[in-house]
């Protein structure tokens, strides 16, 4: 999707790991249809990928998730550790309303997102599980001296419950991809060990070894170069430094309105509504975050065959029943089923986090990305020491002079001058 990128900007990132073979920079997620060369060169064992070449083995466990047309999560070996690769898919509909129909597709980006968290909880901690079975068999058969008729009957229930939670970091958006046609929507999270690295190795702010500008255009073109996923976070490597850079994504559908006035609140609505759920995707991914995933169903089955039927059900008197003409053969089956998916992320974000906005070219979604680097941490906490005058605060006041007036000063005709408008700094300058 084409997007207006001179409003972007930074926040958030960690200190530089080993593994770098897992290292996620350069790696093209696969295509549906598109052939991969030197497959021949892993080994799919199962639900793992084994070889030399992490660039490729990814590839191979992509592809295999996504041509099963399913959701689920393969391992990918390398000599430099394990990854885990997971896809969560769900569909969206649409509807004369475009708010209705971007809602629903974000609704629908939201809960693969979660489909897919669910998933690397779920192969790293294991399920909870409770199940229970019933079956009763009855038979009623009353014999006369002329006849002989019998009523049988099967019942079935059966009730699961299942789990999963547990902590979640160190993960990042592989891949998202839009199916206009099947109206379908696909995300793809992994977790590698350079990735997990991001989190045990978080010691805070750094001396300043990147100029921020830097930094700054690197996060430019790696969107200009790739998609802005409306879900999760990435995380990318200074070409020049090895700097780790984290970014957060958030997203928000810019409600259409005929009202000017009602539009211009509503984009301002969906601009708060993606930087926040830029900040939550970086927070989850430097400090984790807690997933929830409770699925349950219940199912109940009854067939039998009748022959005769009581005058009173409730009496059930043998004497008093009906025979019926012919076999009456009955059978009935309900499912119930649900699933519920919770996610917490809680904590403070460090210094040097800027979260920026900016809209699509259609008008259509809002993007907020929050980019995080140590050299930005120290950036920011170096200006805060600069704002103390002798330990005072440059905002101190005195406690001189009377209450401040609140009532009045209401004028229509006062002056009014025009604020400057155009483009404050260049990017050269930040």
């Amino acid at each position: 999707m084409k997007l207006n990128l001179f409003t972007l900007a930074l926040a958030l990132s960690m200190p530089v790991m080993a593994n770098d073979a897992f290292d996620l920079t350069d790696m093209i997620p696969a295509r549906p249809g598109v052939e991969l060369a030197n497959t021949e060169q892993v080994v799919i064992k199962g639900d793992a990928i084994v070889g030399d070449d992490a660039n490729l083995a990814i590839a191979v466990a992509h592809k295999a998730l996504i041509d099963s047309d399913d959701d689920g999560v393969k391992m990918i070996q390398v000599g430099s550790g394990t990854g885990i690769l997971s896809i969560g898919s769900i569909s969206y509909t649409t509807y004369d309303n475009i708010n209705a129909t971007l809602l629903s597709k974000r609704g629908a980006y939201n809960q693969a997102y979660l489909i897919a968290k669910k998933q690397l909880i779920e192969n790293m901690k294991g399920v909870e599980h409770q199940c229970s079975n019933l079956v009763s068999v009855s038979m009623d058969v009353i014999d006369t001296g002329v006849e002989s008729v019998a009523n049988t009957q099967n019942k079935m229930t059966e009730a699961c419950k299942e789990s999963v939670s547990g902590s979640l970091a160190g993960f990042v958006t592989f891949d998202v991809y839009d199916n206009a046609e099947s109206k379908n929507v696909r995300v793809s999270l992994i977790s590698t060990p350079k990735t997990r690295a991001q989190v045990r190795k978080q010691h805070g702010a750094v001396a300043v070894t990147t100029d921020p500008n830097s930094i700054f255009k690197q996060v430019i073109t790696d969107i200009r170069g790739g998609v802005l996923p409306p879900v999760g976070a990435k995380i990318l490597t200074h070409a020049d430094s090895g700097e780790v850079i984290v970014m957060g994504y958030g997203s928000a559908i810019i409600r259409q309105n005929k009202n000017k006035t009602i539009a211009n609140k509503l984009r301002g609505a969906a601009k708060s509504q993606s930087q926040t759920r830029a900040r939550d995707a970086l927070l989850a991914t430097m400090q984790g975050e807690k997933v929830y995933w409770q699925g349950s169903f219940d199912e109940k089955q009854m067939e039998g065959s009748s022959q005769f039927q009581y005058d009173d059900p409730s009496m059930q008197d043998p004497n008093q029943v009906k025979v019926l003409d012919d076999d009456r053969d009955t059978f009935m089956s309900q499912l119930k089923m649900s699933d519920d998916y919770s996610t917490l992320a809680k904590g403070k974000l460090p210094a040097g986090v800027s979260v920026k906005s900016f809209s699509s070219a259609d008008g259509y979604w809002q993007y907020s990305v929050a980019v995080y680097a140590p050299s930005l941490e120290a950036t920011a906490k170096k200006a805060a020491k600069e704002m103390q005058v002798g330990g005072s605060s440059l905002n101190a006041s005195d406690n001189s002079g009377g209450k401040i007036r609140v009532v009045g000063g209401v004028n229509d005709n006062s002056a009014n001058p025009e604020t400057a408008s155009g483009k404050v700094s260049s990017t050269e300058e930040l």
